[in-house]
C-alpha cells in the first residue's frame, strides 16, 4: 500500500507542477479590444503561384496602437504590412498574398511589439487545372462549364471595386470579361493595373453590349484595337444587330481580325499588347439565344486564352507555364563569381615554409631535445597549423563576402513602358538572418525556387513587408554557404531598344537603334537562325547590317549556341572555363528560349544588356558584393519588301502546347517542337510572327519527322467552321509532310493554326514526332 500511496502522490505532483508551470508558460494573446477580420478577393479563387489580394479589417477600441498584421497559408510564405491603430478606430487595407502552391486556408495575425493579439483564417480554393475567368460589370454571360477540348472553366463574378490598385493583384485570372462599366467606376490606379495585367499575359474580353462606349472609356488608350462606328445589319440566324467595328493604326502590333466560328467576318477585332492581348467583340455574349446556339462552345473556344499550366509530367506539383520559366530562370543565379585565386608568390611563400618547418626545423628541434619519436605527433600538428593558416588566407579573399547575384530581364514590347522581372539571391558565408531593403518603396517582393523548376519545396523563409518604406524582407534565415533568392514583377517607363528587319527573299538587313540613356553592351539580332552581333551601342547610336548564318549553326541549335557559339568553341580549344558572364548570358536566353513547351519561331528578336538594374535589392547591416546583369529584350519590326512572297518553313511559326495529358511527353529539337503522343491527343498552337499576322496563306504544308516508325492521324482546327479536319496522313517513317487543303480556313485571321494529333494503336512504341509546318503567301 504504501508504494501505491507514493505512485499517487507522485502523479498528483506531477499534474500540478504541469498546471503551475502552464500559468507562466507564453501563450498568444487574444485582446478583446481588437477585433480582426479578412476576406480573400474573388471568392478565394487562385491559380498556384500567383498573388491573391486580401482585404483586412482592424477594428481598435482599446489604447492606440501600432500593429504588423501577417498573412499567409500554413507553413508560409509569410506577407505582411505596419498599421497605425488610434484608440476607438477601425481601419482596412490590402495585403498582397503569393500563393505558391495548393492551401485551402490562410491565416492572419495581428502583432503588437512582436505578440500576438488578434487572428483570423479565411478559405481559400486552388484552381488546379483549367481556366479561372473573371467577368466585370453588370451583365453575367454564361460560359460553359468546359471548352471543346475539355479545359475546365472556372468563372467568378465581378464587381468593379473588387479590381485591385496593382496589377500582380489580377494574376489569377486568365481572361477577364468586361461588359457595361461605366467610366466613373474605375479609378485611375485600377485602370493602369488592368493594363499592368494585360502586358504580363492576361486576356482581356470587351463585350460588345449597349454600354460598349462606356466600358471603352475606362480603358487606356493602347489597349482599344478599334473604333465604333454604328450598327451592321441584323444577322440571319441570330438575334444579333452587331456593331460596325472600325479597326485603328497603330506604330506595331496592328489590329488582327478574331476568327469566330459559323458567324462573319469583323465582328471581333483583337491587339498584341506586351504578352497579353485584349479583344473587342460587336455583339453581346450576354444575348440568351447564343446558349443553344450550334457554335457556342466553338466561340469560347476561339476567345478564351489556352490553358497555361506545365503538362503533368514536366512538374512535381501544379504549375502556371510562367511560374515554370521563371523557377528555370532564377536557378542561373547559381552561375556565382568564382573566388579569387591567391597570388603565385603568396602560395611559394606558404609552401615553403611549410616545407623548411616540417622537414629540417622539425628534426633539428626533436634532435636538439633528443625526442625523434615524437616526430609522428608534431609533423601533423604543423601540417594542421599551416593549414589553418591558409583557409584563414582563402577566407580573408572572399570566402567571408555575402554575394548579392542579381538578374533582371526588361520586356519592351509595349514600349515606352515594359516588363521588368527581377531575381535577386543572397549567397551567405555564414547561418545568418538577414534584412532586405529596395531601392523602389512600392514593390511586391516574394521568395522563389533557385534549385529549377521540378522544386516541390513551399518557399516559406522570411517575412515579406508591404508598404514598408525601409524594408522588404525580414528574418530571411539563409544556411552557411546556401542561396536564398526573391522575386520581383513591375511595370515601369524603361528605355528602348528599337530594330527593323528587312526581308528581301533570301537577304534580311536590320537596322537597331538604342533610344535610351545607357551604353548597351553585346547587342544581338535574331531572326531564325540568322544573327548580327553588333557589340556596343550608345545612346542614340544606329546601326545597319545583314544578318547571316554562322559557320557553326545546324539545324536543332540552341539560341545561346547560335549567337555564342565562336566563343564557346574557343574555350573549349583552350581547355579554359567559360566565363561568368557568358554562362549567365547563355542560361538565360536558354531558359528563355531553348528549354519549356513553348519554342520563338521567327520571331524577330533584339537583344542588349548592361549592368545597373532598375531595382536593387541590397541587404542591411551587411557589406555585400554584387554580381548583377539586366537584359534588355524586345521584339524587332518585320517589314517585307513590297509584293514580296512570304515564305516560312523550318521553325518558322512560334509554337506551344495547346493541351497535352500524361499519357503524352514533351520533345525538344531546337526549334521545332514535337511530343510523343499516345491515345490521347495532343494539340499544338502554332503562331505567326506578329508582324505577318493577316497573312493570307496560299499553301500550307505540315512536315512530320519522327524518331521511328509512327502510325497516327493528323487534324488541323478550321476557324470557319469550328470543327477538327482529318488529313490524310500515312505511317511516318523518320520524315513526311502533307498538304492542308484550303489553307485559307486552317490559319486563322489572328495568325493561329491549329493541330491535333494522337496515336492509332496504343501497343505502338513510343516516339516522338516534330511537327514543322511551312506555309506560303502574301500579306494584304
Amino acid at each position: 500500500m504504501g508504494v501505491k500511496q507514493a505512485w499517487r502522490w507522485l502523479m498528483v505532483l506531477v499534474v500540478l507542477t504541469i498546471a503551475v508551470v502552464g500559468q507562466f508558460a507564453p501563450v498568444a494573446a487574444q485582446n478583446t479590444d481588437v477585433r480582426l477580420t479578412v476576406r480573400p478577393a474573388f471568392q478565394g479563387f487562385f491559380h498556384p503561384g500567383t498573388w491573391l489580394p486580401v482585404e483586412v479589417e482592424v477594428a481598435n477600441e482599446g489604447v492606440d496602437r501600432t500593429a504588423e498584421i501577417v498573412i499567409g497559408p500554413t507553413g508560409g510564405p509569410f506577407f505582411s504590412t505596419i498599421l497605425d491603430l488610434p484608440g476607438g478606430s477601425r481601419k482596412g487595407v490590402t495585403v498582397y498574398v503569393y500563393l505558391y502552391n495548393q492551401p485551402s486556408r490562410i491565416q492572419a495575425q495581428l502583432l503588437v511589439n512582436g505578440t500576438e493579439v488578434a487572428t483570423a483564417t479565411a478559405q481559400v480554393q486552388s484552381v488546379r487545372e483549367g481556366l479561372l475567368i473573371g467577368v466585370v460589370g453588370t451583365q453575367q454571360p454564361r460560359l460553359p462549364a468546359q471548352l471543346e477540348d475539355g479545359t475546365r472553366i472556372t468563372t467568378v463574378p465581378l464587381t468593379p471595386s473588387d479590381i485591385p490598385a496593382d496589377g500582380l493583384g489580377l494574376s489569377p485570372f486568365d481572361a477577364l470579361i468586361v461588359t457595361d462599366v461605366a467610366s466613373d467606376e474605375l479609378q485611375s490606379d485600377q485602370r493602369e493595373a488592368v493594363r499592368a495585367w494585360v502586358l504580363r499575359g492576361g486576356t482581356l474580353l470587351i463585350n460588345g453590349d449597349s454600354g460598349l462606349a462606356h466600358t471603352l472609356a475606362i480603358l487606356s488608350d493602347d489597349l482599344i484595337p478599334v473604333t465604333l462606328d454604328g450598327f451592321l445589319s441584323p444577322l440571319a440566324d441570330l438575334p444579333l444587330r452587331p456593331l460596325r467595328l472600325i479597326p485603328r493604326t497603330f506604330t506595331v502590333d496592328q489590329p488582327f481580325m478574331v476568327p469566330l466560328p459559323k458567324l462573319p467576318n469583323g465582328l471581333a477585332w483583337g491587339r498584341w499588347y506586351g504578352d497579353g492581348q485584349s479583344i473587342v467583340l460587336g455583339f453581346d455574349l450576354a444575348t440568351p439565344e447564343l446558349v443553344n446556339w450550334s457554335g457556342w462552345h466553338a466561340l469560347w473556344q476561339v476567345l478564351l486564352p489556352s490553358s497555361p499550366f506545365v503538362p503533368p509530367n514536366l512538374a512535381s506539383i501544379t504549375k502556371l507555364y510562367p511560374t515554370f520559366l521563371e523557377e528555370n530562370l532564377a536557378n542561373a543565379l547559381m552561375s556565382l563569381p568564382a573566388f579569387d585565386l591567391p597570388s603565385l608568390n603568396l602560395i611559394v611563400i606558404l609552401l615553403g615554409c611549410y616545407v623548411v618547418v616540417v622537414g629540417p626545423v622539425t628534426y633539428l628541434v626533436l634532435r636538439r631535445l633528443d625526442r625523434l619519436a615524437l616526430g609522428w605527433i608534431v609533423v601533423p600538428v604543423v601540417t594542421l597549423m599551416f593549414a589553418v593558416i591558409a583557409y584563414g588566407i582563402g577566407y580573408n579573399l572572399r570566402g567571408g563576402d555575402v554575394i548579392i547575384s542579381q538578374l533582371s530581364l526588361i520586356n519592351t514590347y509595349a514600349a515606352p513602358i515594359g516588363r521588368e522581372r527581377s531575381f535577386v539571391g543572397v549567397f551567405s558565408p555564414d547561418r545568418s538572418t538577414y534584412r532586405l531593403r529596395s531601392t523602389d518603396d512600392d514593390v511586391l517582393i516574394r521568395p522563389i525556387q533557385v534549385q529549377g523548376p521540378w522544386s516541390s519545396e513551399v518557399p516559406a523563409n522570411g517575412r515579406y513587408l508591404q508598404g514598408v518604406s525601409d524594408t522588404v524582407v525580414e528574418d530571411l534565415e539563409i544556411p552557411q554557404w546556401s542561396l536564398r533568392a526573391v522575386a520581383i514583377d513591375r511595370v515601369v517607363p524603361i528605355d528602348v531598344l528599337e530594330a527593323q528587319l528587312i526581308v528581301n527573299g533570301d537577304e534580311v538587313q536590320g537596322t537597331v537603334v538604342n533610344r535610351g540613356e545607357r551604353t548597351l553592351e553585346d547587342v544581338v539580332v535574331v531572326y531564325g537562325d540568322l544573327i548580327s552581333r553588333l557589340g556596343s551601342l550608345a545612346p542614340g547610336e544606329r546601326w545597319v547590317s545583314r544578318l547571316e548564318r554562322p559557320a557553326h549553326a545546324y539545324d536543332g541549335i540552341s539560341l545561346s549556341y547560335l549567337i555564342y557559339g565562336e566563343q564557346f568553341d574557343a574555350m573549349a580549344r583552350l581547355a579554359r572555363p567559360m566565363p561568368t558572364d557568358l554562362q549567365l548570358k547563355s542560361r538565360v536566353l536558354d531558359a528563355l528560349y531553348g528549354y519549356g513547351t513553348a519554342i520563338r519561331g521567327k520571331q524577330p528578336l533584339v537583344f542588349g544588356w548592361y549592368t545597373m538594374p532598375e531595382t536593387m535589392i541590397t541587404p542591411v547591416d551587411r557589406r555585400a558584393t554584387r554580381q548583377q546583369i539586366v537584359l534588355l529584350h524586345s521584339l524587332a519590326r518585320l517589314r517585307l519588301e513590297d509584293g514580296e512572297e512570304v515564305v516560312l518553313t523550318n521553325g518558322g511559326f512560334a509554337a506551344t502546347f495547346e493541351r497535352i495529358t500524361n499519357a503524352s511527353s514533351p520533345c525538344y529539337s531546337g526549334n521545332v517542337l514535337g511530343a510523343a503522343p499516345n491515345v490521347e491527343p495532343v494539340v499544338l498552337r502554332f503562331t505567326l510572327p506578329r508582324d505577318l499576322i493577316g497573312l493570307r496563306p496560299d499553301s500550307i504544308t505540315i512536315n512530320v519527322r519522327a524518331d521511328m516508325f509512327w502510325s497516327g492521324q493528323i487534324e488541323v482546327y478550321d476557324w470557319v467552321d469550328g470543327v477538327w479536319v482529318l488529313l490524310p496522313t500515312e505511317a511516318v517513317f523518320q520524315m513526311s509532310s502533307v498538304e492542308v487543303p484550303q489553307p485559307e480556313r486552317v490559319l486563322g485571321g489572328h495568325g493561329v493554326l491549329r493541330v491535333r494529333m494522337q496515336s492509332r494503336d496504343q501497343t505502338q512504341g513510343v516516339s516522338c514526332i516534330y511537327l514543322d509546318p511551312t506555309v506560303q503567301g502574301r500579306l494584304p
